[in-house]
């Protein structure tokens, strides 16, 4: 172990701008290369805290003969360290046994490909798997089903275009992409595609899958197909006993079974389903990817202007992006809806996503600041008081409200308020956990939390970990009811009005309590209306893609609690996330 990895790695460890995972993978990497080098050890430190930060790699050309902080995108004036010249350290890496290069095939822990991207191994090779498995779910299939022109007409009119080019997509390859934003009718298309395969004899119904990153994702979707079928059962006749049933990507991949002489792991389906797919990152895509058997049929569905997955990659934004040359062979794979029927183009929360898609700050402050229209308001948050405020204000009218009728009506009553929190942050002044502190110091002041009672009657809970022995996810919302002197965790997303689905509070796996959420946090999900705090203008955390996710959770209002510049400096700043995804 060197003196860098003691001192240089230690003190950006000390500085918060490195994590003890990435002192541990430096020190492997170190161990692995032998030599006491420490430009591999800080290479490796860095290309660890990229990954972190969501990147699939650390892009020597852009970090060398700069500084550490520069690297590791840290505030001005933090890690001032230089990094060393880009063809001094290059040399040292492609000499390292703890680096392979492109066409090296033994397994070694990082990666440096030809253009001084830097990859921890296991993401270059999701990278490669991933592309290998897209272009193959691309490509023709073998038989393009002839499916009857009256299906066809019946399930997809002729008035409009992008369902029609979706139906032959599904019909002639194995990959569909549907993209668009909130109600532009993703759901509803994916449905009639099921049907058409299953109307042409591409699919049973029994071996259709649904599934989504998150347990609430999953929900909407089972609950979105559904209410559909009835409808579609009048036109294809085969789907008037299904049933749908959705579960998260994770639940899906833990029921893989060994198939065939290959001995690979693959799902009993003919067509899979994925929803809310801008939340599926690199290394989950590529084990679904290599699960979905070479008959089967994929339809992914997503927002390519959301936030990107937490974990590395932008496996639905990369894709799009691939597919819009003309030559491209993904281009003919994915359709674009535009049409929403849940915003109106030119009412508020409609004009205020199209602006920030756009990257108008202007046009997205106008649509705020229009005092006739009342879907989206601006409203001035000077300070961390303000912040203090509204947490006052939201416990009172909307937290309180909320408790009082759960406590007399239990599961008869609505389980969370109808506004919901987001914030850009999840810690500091701004951030979600510092205003679930506040309400609930609001609400013990009130008497309703009462003293030695954790599980008060009506405490909101997410879940932090996926746990199998319950059947919760990571994400799934449940509400605390108080019967017969015991408390029970009720998760309404999840169970039916006769068969609710309730946990003790012994038996919850990591949570937590929510009044707020981060924007990350409440992806997949739809309020009726949204309170969002961006926090200050300044934070890099705050991009275009995150006010756009925050926005267009709302059904109908939605509230920014800030003030015009930290608008204008989100909308100006794009989401950079390094990928190396190609699929050409």
């Amino acid at each position: 172990m060197t003196d860098l990895h003691a001192g240089l790695i230690g003190e950006l460890c000390d500085a918060g701008l490195l994590e003890d995972i990435d002192r541990a993978f430096a020190g492997l990497v170190a161990d692995f290369d032998g030599r006491g080098c420490p430009e591999v050890e800080l290479a490796a430190a860095l290309a660890s805290a990229r990954c972190r930060a969501g990147h699939a790699y650390l892009d020597l050309v852009r970090c060398a003969a700069g500084t550490v902080g520069a690297a590791l995108a840290a505030p001005a004036g933090e890690g001032d360290q230089p990094t060393p010249d880009l063809a001094n350290w290059r040399k040292l890496l492609e000499e390292s046994p703890a680096v392979a290069g492109p066409d090296v095939a033994e397994p070694r822990p990082l990666v440096l490909d030809r253009r001084g991207r830097l990859y921890l191994a296991r993401f270059r090779n999701a990278e490669r798997r991933v592309s290998e498995r897209l272009l193959a779910l691309a490509e023709a299939a073998p038989a393009p089903a002839a499916a009857s022109p009256d299906l066809v007409e019946a399930l997809f009119p002729a008035s409009d275009e992008a369902p029609r080019r979706a139906a032959r997509t599904a019909l002639e390859r194995r990959l569909c992409v549907v993209t668009g934003g909130p109600g532009t009718g993703k759901t509803t298309l994916a449905v009639r595609l099921i049907a058409l395969l299953v109307g042409a004899g591409l699919a049973a119904p029994e071996r259709i899958g649904l599934a989504a990153p998150t347990g609430k994702a999953a929900t909407r979707l089972q609950e979105s197909v559904g209410g559909q079928v009835a409808e579609i059962a009048s036109i294809v006749p085969a789907l008037a006993d299904y049933r749908p049933r959705a579960s998260t990507v994770h639940r899906l991949l833990a029921r893989l079974r060994w198939g065939g002489a290959s001995r690979a792991r693959t799902l009993s389906l003919d067509v899979l389903v994925v929803d809310e797919a801008s939340m599926v990152d690199l290394s989950l895509m590529a084990r679904l990817l290599e699960a979905i058997p070479d008959r089967a049929r994929l339809i992914v569905l997503g927002d390519a202007d959301q936030l990107a997955s937490v974990q590395p990659g932008a496996v639905l934004g990369d894709l799009c992006r691939a597919a819009r040359p003309a030559e491209a062979p993904l281009h003919p794979c994915v359709v674009a809806l535009t049409k929403s029927y849940r915003f109106d183009a030119g009412g508020g929360i409609g004009r205020l996503a199209t602006a920030i898609v756009a990257g108008d700050g202007r046009a997205a402050l106008a649509a705020l600041e229009d005092a006739g229209d009342v879907d989206s308001t601006l409203e001035p948050m000077p300070d961390a008081d303000g912040f203090t405020r509204l947490a006052a204000r939201y416990a009172a009218t909307a937290v309180e409200p909320c408790l009082r009728n759960l406590r007399a009506a239990g599961p008869a009553a609505p389980p969370f308020p109808a506004v919901r929190v987001l914030c850009a942050h999840r810690t500091g002044p701004f951030g979600a956990d510092r205003f679930n502190r506040l309400v609930e110091e609001h609400l013990r002041g009130r008497g309703f939390i009462p003293r030695g009672q954790p599980f008060y009657a009506g405490r909101p809970i997410i879940v932090r970990r996926n746990d199998p022995v319950t059947g919760l996810s990571n994400g799934d919302t449940g509400v605390v009811l108080a019967r017969d002197g015991t408390s029970r965790v009720w998760f309404p997303e999840l169970g039916t009005a006769a068969d609710r689905f309730e946990v003790a509070p012994s038996r919850l796996p990591e949570h937590e309590s929510f009044f707020a959420l981060t924007v990350h946090r409440a992806q997949g999900s739809e309020y009726h209306e949204v309170a969002f705090v961006p926090g200050p203008a300044d934070s890099t955390v705050l991009t275009r893609e995150l006010v756009y996710t925050a926005v267009t959770r709302a059904r109908s209002k939605v509230a920014v609690h800030g003030d015009a510049a930290a608008v204008l400096a989100a909308v100006g700043r794009v989401t950079e996330r390094a990928t190396g995804l190609e699929v050409e």
